[in-house]
């Protein structure tokens, strides 16, 4: 999944291959992912979801938890 728009609690986007836990539902389990960074600004990243993730949408939040701590999150722009 790709995402754009991203907002970082702490200022900075997470390290290159980091372990989360993402929600892509008020409502729905986290689900764990790895975190990758796309070129050209902290704005943009990509998620590699351990398993495959259905009805995943444009315009949806990604919001990256690690453990009880949130991370920070975006809006997806598509599947990679």
């Amino acid at each position: 999944l790709r995402a754009s728009r991203a907002t970082w609690v702490a200022g900075r986007a997470p390290e290159d291959g980091l372990a989360v836990t993402v929600k892509l539902r008020h409502a729905s389990a986290p689900v764990p992912a790895t975190f990758r960074p796309v070129e050209g600004g902290a704005e943009r990243f990509e998620l590699a979801f351990d398993t495959p993730q259905r009805a995943v949408s444009p315009g949806q939040a990604a919001v990256l938890y690690l453990g009880d701590e949130v991370l920070g999150g975006g809006f997806i722009e598509g599947a990679t």
